[in-house]
């Protein structure tokens, strides 16, 4: 809606496959706006600031992925975590980055054919990655809670030091809450699956755009905790399908994030973490 040639563009695109991401570079934008959903609204003209290319294109790049629609508690189903996770890492991969995720694939083979260590179908903690990024680097900057320029945001740091010089490209994700509205899906939830498959695809960080929304206000002392323990994206993975597990089961109904912190954490937002 605010990016017009978006509209028509959607008359040449084929319907994706659950492996397909489509990637639109150069639009251009012309609508302010407010509110998500319902609450949308035009509020004026955007004078699109952004630099050309050289073929006189916006520095701009959009990538559609189409998430599981009214999934309901089939959504906590390993096969759906790895669909959607999967989903994501084609939106967020980057080419640049080939040899670094060869690199990767090529370690994970060596580890399953050879240290003979059991490996989840979606196995990503081959990468020896913090949560944060897909190397052994660490975050030095947690999750934080700022203003935009049209909603609420929270930043997820993935500020580590990428020590391989083709993984240098500061590209990073800004994102929200996909899938999270008419499709039903569950916001932390998809929260994680975004962060785990932005890690795997070697991004250095995410501007997620919580629109404000109460479900998502303890993102920043979840980010802080994750970060905290040092989890690899295969930790984190292993922890959401356990967590997936229970609630398919019937054993929890409260949201991961309440799940995942520490009761004292209820009660105390800032004593966990002088822990």
């Amino acid at each position: 809606m605010i990016n017009p040639e978006l509209i028509v563009g959607m008359l040449f695109m084929a319907a994706m496959k659950k492996n397909e991401a489509i990637e639109i570079l150069g639009v251009e934008r012309f609508s302010c706006y407010m509110g998500y959903g319902s609450s949308f609204r035009f509020t004026g003209d955007y004078l699109d600031k952004k630099p050309l290319d050289s073929r006189g294109r916006r520095k701009t790049k959009i990538v559609a992925i189409d998430a599981l629609s009214n999934a309901m508690i089939r959504q906590f189903e390993v096969e759906c975590l790895i669909r959607e996770t999967n989903k994501a890492f084609c939106g967020f991969f980057d080419p640049s980055k080939n040899k670094c995720y060869l690199k990767n694939f090529q370690e994970a083979f060596f580890k399953e054919h050879f240290d003979g260590e059991d490996n989840e179908a979606i196995d990503m903690s081959h990468n020896n990655c913090s949560v944060n990024n897909a190397t052994s680097a660490q975050a030095e900057s947690p999750l934080v809670s700022s203003p935009s320029m049209d909603c609420d945001t929270s930043t997820l740091g993935f500020n580590g030091h990428l020590t391989n010089e083709i993984c240098q490209n500061e590209t990073g994700i800004a994102t929200g809450n996909w899938g999270c509205g008419a499709f039903g899906g569950d916001l932390e939830l998809k929260t994680i699956i975004q962060w785990l498959a932005a890690s795997q695809a070697l991004r250095p960080f995410i501007h997620y755009y919580t629109f404000g929304d109460a479900a998502l206000q303890r993102l920043e002392q979840v980010s802080q905790w994750i970060l905290l323990h040092r989890w690899t994206v295969g930790d984190l993975w292993n922890i959401l399908v356990e967590y997936s597990s229970q609630r398919l089961k019937g054993k929890t109904n409260v949201g991961f994030f309440n799940w995942l912190l520490p009761q004292q954490a209820y009660s105390s937002d800032d004593h966990y973490m002088s822990e």
